[in-house]
């Protein structure tokens, strides 16, 4: 039977007409029934709202929720979003009625919805973004409704895809394992306040027969919930979440050591043992129940559906990006669109050494060509002799990371990264402090570059500037795309391009044993991706555990990651993660290079962080309070390990790394 829920009868939502409810809309007056009846007037518009509590207080970023679990912790939420579809309205007779989605363009595709609560702010910050989502449109021709029946899951046909290329709501990294797998199909995260840990609950897919490229052919644990629920006006109610069901007897202040932060799906996972059990799923032999998880909330209708923005048009352009097979198009901003004439310009600029004061480095000093736009330093030398606090990043596909360093949220427009190595003092990395009158007239002295300007910002008066230097290199280093490595190959159909060592690193890899692909997931091997259409898949920032030097968690100043930007403790430490493209070529690794081979860097996620045992950084990053709840560690053997760098040396893109459009024009006119 159906649990409702009365909202008048709770103070929180006392008179308040929570998120919408499931409304007829243009039905008053007009031969409708208010309570969503059909009869002879056809098809009509409907909006089924969804509400979620934590112990009967709404869901929202940044309140904190006590009484969780079997400890009756305190919890503070950092996501909640969950897919759902196969909506169907139910009559009085028991038939089904389909919902047909509003193709928006935004939350909904074909049968499939996202529904997100989490706004972007507190914790939320982390993973989420602004926009929020608690409504499922569409219209539905039949008889007045007395029901709903839906599915929380993405179908079979979609979940085994790609992100980087699949249409809204589908383009989240953040809620895509990866292809075997597919999608997190309910993902509620929280930070139990007495340990400072974090309890996740995601739920998708697991054991699925896969390639690693898509071709899955089953899942041995499909994991998608089915929910009906009755006595359901659409009118008058919506269809509530009560999360604090989930964790009813669960300790969310002990985690099963090495075992994922949570219940993250996995079937040996004990922390998912009492949440499956709740959402009617069968788990560790148990067989499948009813779920307890959604209720109808009474009488919390009332109001309209919120108009959904529709998704903004994409400019027309002539530039031809030549992409790999599967990638999508780069994120242009407006103020910068991409022309040959631009990038050309932008090439010379990047390889010129008369872009730093003293003549002697280019952007190129930093990053190499032939090592994927790294420079093989533990860190980087300026041109003046003076040392960066941390190693140069790889700028392989640098046109699809949502943030550009290694610790910084706010520089996120390669054309204003650009300007802190030209103009930066601390260090001083080309030496333009002050000093841009000597840049441009070095520029305007050259009837090369007044050639390319002209031709890159035709029109302008005069175009050699600071401004118009920024634009040309930022959209160079947009086509800096790499994409036709062995992996890239083997996932266009080529047997032959992996090893049979490649290929069982690849299993290992995506395995829910190792778990890399949360940090290191999707088409690019990071953690994160934004492309053209796709802009709000933020980056999170991860502690792997590199240092712990005061059995408190600390970094050595000043690379203390994140913290340095925001003053939160649990920041400390936490590093974008890179992509792993090109991974081969671009050691030393971590931001500081301070591990040398990617022997060395398995060997420290094998032991779930770094012991270093004397001098001024001697501590257990293992011990680590903040580091990510994701590096429990895990066993490999010899072969295992040598299986897995197989895989990661699959990732090098010789074809890049050599591509004349890339080169040095000045060595290659």
């Amino acid at each position: 039977m159906t649990r409702r829920t009365n909202p008048r009868g709770a103070t929180l939502f006392g008179g308040v007409a929570l998120l919408g409810s499931l409304l007829t809309l243009g039905c008053g007056g007009g031969g409708g029934s208010s309570d969503g009846g059909g009869g002879p007037s056809g098809p009509r518009q409907v909006a089924i709202a969804f509400a979620a509590q934590v112990n009967g207080a709404p869901f929202a970023c940044g309140q904190t929720s006590a009484g969780i679990g079997s400890s009756g912790a305190t919890i503070e939420p950092s996501d909640l979003r969950f897919y759902v579809s196969n909506v169907r309205l139910v009559d009085a007779d028991g038939n089904e009625m389909p919902l047909e989605l509003d193709q928006d363009g935004v939350w909904q595709i074909e049968d499939l919805a996202l529904l997100d609560f989490e706004d972007g702010t507190g914790r939320c910050s982390l993973q989420g973004t602004p926009a929020t989502n608690t409504t499922v449109r569409g219209s539905v021709d039949g008889a007045a409704a007395v029901g709903v029946r839906f599915t929380v899951g993405v179908p079979f046909d979609r979940n085994h895809g790609d992100a980087a290329t699949a249409p809204a709501p589908l383009n989240l990294s953040a809620l895509f394992w990866n292809w075997n797998a597919g999608y997190k199909f309910f993902v509620w995260d929280s930070v139990v306040l007495e340990t400072s840990r974090e309890f996740r609950m995601h739920v998708g897919s697991t054991v699925c027969d896969g390639d690693g490229r898509g071709n899955v052919t089953g899942c041995l644990n499909p994991n998608r919930v089915e929910v009906e629920l009755t006595d359901f006006d659409p009118s008058k109610d919506a269809v509530l979440a009560e999360l604090a069901t989930l964790l009813q007897g669960t300790d969310v202040e002990v985690n099963t050591p090495d075992t994922a932060p949570g219940c993250m799906g996995s079937p040996t996972d004990p922390e998912c043992s009492g949440p499956f059990e709740r959402l009617g799923l069968p788990f560790g032999g148990a067989p499948e129940s009813e779920q307890q998880l959604f209720h109808v909330l009474l009488g919390a209708g009332g109001g309209t559906p919120v108009p959904q923005p529709s998704p903004t048009p994409t400019p027309v352009s002539s530039f031809v990006w030549n992409l790999p097979a599967g990638f999508p198009r780069p994120f242009v901003p407006a103020d910068n669109p991409m022309s040959e004439a631009k990038v050309q310009l932008g090439r010379h600029l990047f390889f010129d050494e008369r872009l730093s004061l003293n003549e002697t480095q280019s952007c190129s000093s930093c990053h190499a060509q032939e090592r994927a736009f790294s420079d093989g330093q533990t860190v980087s030398t300026g041109s003046t002799g003076e040392l960066t606090p941390r190693n140069a990043p790889s700028l392989t596909n640098v046109a699809y990371n949502p943030t550009l360093t290694w610790m910084s949220p706010h520089l996120v427009r390669l054309e204003d990264q650009t300007l802190v190595p030209l103009f930066g003092e601390e260090p001083v990395e080309l030496g333009f402090s002050g000093r841009e009158d000597v840049l441009l007239q070095r520029l305007r002295d050259e009837a090369l570059y007044q050639q390319l300007f002209a031709e890159a910002f035709p029109g302008e008066a005069d175009p050699i500037s600071v401004g118009n230097v920024t634009k040309a290199l930022a959209s160079f280093e947009r086509i800096l795309i790499s994409g036709s490595s062995p992996y890239d190959r083997y996932l266009q159909g080529d047997d032959t391009a992996l090893s049979e060592s490649a290929r069982r690193g690849l299993n290992f890899f995506f395995s829910e044993l190792l778990e890399c692909d949360h940090c290191h997931g999707g088409l690019n091997f990071a953690s994160s991706l934004t492309h053209d259409g796709n802009l709000n898949d933020p980056t999170p920032f991860e502690n792997n555990g590199l240092y712990d030097i005061d059995g408190n968690g600390a970094y050595p100043e000043p690379n203390t990651g994140l913290f340095a930007f925001t003053g939160e403790p649990r920041d400390m430490g936490r590093m974008k993660p890179p992509t792993l493209r090109n991974i081969e070529l671009t050691a030393p690794y971590m931001h500081d290079g301070s591990i040398a081979t990617l022997e060395e860097v398995i060997l420290h996620y094998e032991r779930g962080g770094r012991l270093i045992e004397d001098g001024p950084n001697a501590g257990d990053g293992k011990a680590s309070p903040f580091k990510s709840s994701f590096l429990t560690g895990f066993p490999l053997s010899p072969q295992g390990r040598a299986d897995l760098i197989e895989f990661l040396k699959s990732l090098t893109d010789t074809g890049f790394t050599t591509d004349p459009r890339l080169s040095d024009p000045f060595a290659n006119p």
